[in-house]
């Protein structure tokens, strides 16, 4: 995946988890998963790289929480429209 991508699934028309995909190659796999508040749990690859962020209490969630696991890993920030579909619900 060469762009962040965002999958929300809903139940009873709210968010009841997320996952952030984040840019990496097609062959690279989570290696090991580590887990933050507020709920969320990273997907680290191999070398370290952050692949993905699984939101598994979306309303706990914010963007400076998720931008700040961001810069911990050396990547850019997201702007309010990467989080719309989640946080318009």
């Amino acid at each position: 995946m060469k762009q962040i991508y965002l999958e929300v699934t809903y139940r009873d028309g709210r968010p009841y988890v997320a996952y952030l995909y984040l840019p990496s190659k097609p062959e690279e796999k989570r290696h090991r998963c580590r887990r933050v508040e507020p709920g969320m749990i990273l997907d680290i690859n191999k070398e370290g790289k952050l692949i993905g962020i699984e939101l598994t209490a979306p309303k706990m969630v914010t963007l400076e929480a998720i931008n700040g696991i961001l810069t911990e890993y050396g990547m850019p920030r997201l702007k309010d429209s990467d989080l719309a579909p989640l946080l318009a619900a």
